[in-house]
């Protein structure tokens, strides 16, 4: 069962690269010929990753015995797809894409600290069969993504563009490293 969880988590990470490259291509192509394109692929990616997560919570729960909703899978990966997204735009044109990188990233950042208190109600014995170092660095990431995200609003909110950009990177690559680290502990 865990292997079959696990083609299905990297064909869905491969699906989700194929549309995030579509995307960055749309959203390059079409710099100052049409704002309605842009804006239509920047829904689209939104509404993408409200199904994905959607769907993947309504079969997920099918998928594992215990039912938990901290999983990668499920709450993970849609915070990943927002929080690059959110960094591509605003590495593109940062005046153009303010708003859709901090509505995409407070999104993200809202996600995964649903994930946090998702593990409250994971089963004791989920709880205790994962330990060891892996686990630990998994929480550290997660964790400190979580606090470099709020870092990261409070400083664009500011206007600390550089201090911004900074927390920025270390919460995409805490959130990847954790996400990454969640499906060896699967």
């Amino acid at each position: 069962m865990a292997t079959l969880i696990g083609i299905v988590e990297l064909l869905l990470i491969g699906i989700v690269s194929v549309f995030l490259i579509c995307f960055c291509y749309l959203v390059n192509n079409f710099k100052g010929r049409s704002k309605s394109i842009q804006y239509s692929a920047i829904i689209s990616l939104i509404i993408f990753v409200v199904t994905l997560t959607i769907l993947v919570v309504i079969n997920g729960i099918e998928w594992f015995d215990d039912g938990s909703l901290h999983l990668g899978l499920i709450l993970g990966l849609p915070a990943l797809i927002l929080i690059t997204a959110a960094m591509t735009l605003v590495l593109y044109d940062e005046s153009t894409f303010v708003f859709w990188h901090g509505l995409m990233g407070i999104s993200a950042w809202i996600i995964t600290l649903l994930n946090v208190i998702a593990l409250f109600w994971m089963p004791q014995s989920q709880v205790f069969s994962y330990s060891g170092l892996t686990h630990f660095i998994h929480i550290m990431g997660g964790g400190g993504g979580l606090a470099a995200g709020f870092a990261n609003a409070l400083f664009g909110l500011s206007g600390q563009r550089k201090v911004a950009k900074v927390t920025g990177f270390i919460t995409m690559g805490c959130w990847w490293g954790a996400f990454l680290l969640g499906l060896i502990l699967l």
